[in-house]
């Protein structure tokens, strides 16, 4: 009888395996063919693309149009929002979204990880009431704080300065606050005391202890922050607009038709290449588990 219960337990743990590689294959497909598309596409001639066959391989009579790439460093031009009306080239839109990247995460991640320490680690009056508003305000929709985050900006002289942006768009604990926290309740707190015997003070735990011991942690949320950040074009376009980013010149550059579908996708693909190779990279942080995650505080 023992034999037959484990055969039908084989039998549906098999059926349920069947059913995740079905949909791991769909997915894994429709990722493959969104890429597929954009990169052989990007590779065509604007006519074979619109007119003859934009679902296959360039037609012999076009030929690969490689040099689209080219011009996408000649076109991509976006017009910033300053008194002269300059132009924004794609290397000019390249170092932009980087500082902004750079900056808007090192900033937030430097809040969430400060936070999250404070609460996980601390016992004060107003805990419950700092980790109860972290949440609320983690669940607040983006276009919900868009009124107060344009009158702080006036109120501040915020616009067209990214320090400021910086700091008015960090003050938010943000998803990744729940990360940080769960990660400094699982780290012991005895490395700490003894820490405190030798006479260390609270920065230096803080610094040479703690940190350390979630730098997998650190690292893995530094990189989804900087992608995160990379791809956000709302922010520059309000707050910004005199220092187009990528993905804002982007957006224009695909709404305004100045270039045809195949410059644009090609626009697309340069665009998300940087951090494609960054989680390319950095894949094994990314998807590492933090150093101390098995001991409990």
């Amino acid at each position: 009888m023992r034999v037959k219960k484990n055969n039908r337990i084989s039998r549906r743990m098999d059926a349920f395996q069947i059913i995740l590689y079905v949909i791991v294959a769909v997915y894994c497909l429709s990722m493959v063919y969104v890429l597929l598309f954009g990169l052989i596409n990007s590779l065509k001639d604007a006519t074979d693309f619109e007119w003859l066959n934009p679902f296959g391989f360039p037609h012999k009579e076009f030929g690969w149009k490689f040099d689209n790439y080219s011009k996408v460093l000649k076109e991509f031009k976006v017009s910033s929002m300053s008194m002269g009306g300059e132009e924004v080239g794609f290397m000019g839109m390249f170092v932009n979204s980087l500082l902004y990247a750079v900056f808007m995460s090192l900033l937030s991640m430097a809040t969430q990880i400060m936070v999250a320490y404070a609460i996980a680690k601390y016992d004060f009056r107003l805990k419950p009431l700092l980790y109860g508003v972290a949440v609320i305000v983690m669940l607040l929709p983006i276009i919900g704080s868009l009124a107060s985050e344009v009158q702080m900006a006036d109120t501040f002289n915020f616009r067209n300065n990214l320090l400021g942006i910086c700091l008015m768009k960090c003050k938010y604990a943000g998803l990744y606050f729940l990360v940080f926290y769960a990660t400094f309740r699982s780290v012991s707190w005895t490395y700490a005391e003894a820490a405190q015997i030798d006479g260390a003070g609270h920065l230096k735990i803080f610094i040479e202890i703690m940190l350390p011991l979630i730098k997998s942690t650190v690292f893995a949320v530094f990189i989804l922050l900087f992608i995160e950040f990379w791809n956000d074009y709302y922010t520059p376009m309000i707050f910004l607009p005199q220092s187009p980013t990528m993905s804002y010149g982007l957006f224009v550059f695909q709404t305004d038709n100045r270039a045809s579908q195949p410059i644009q996708l090609a626009a697309c693909l340069l665009t998300c290449l940087p951090i494609l190779v960054l989680f390319v990279v950095f894949k094994n942080k990314i998807m590492g588990n933090v150093t101390m995650g098995g001991l409990k505080g």
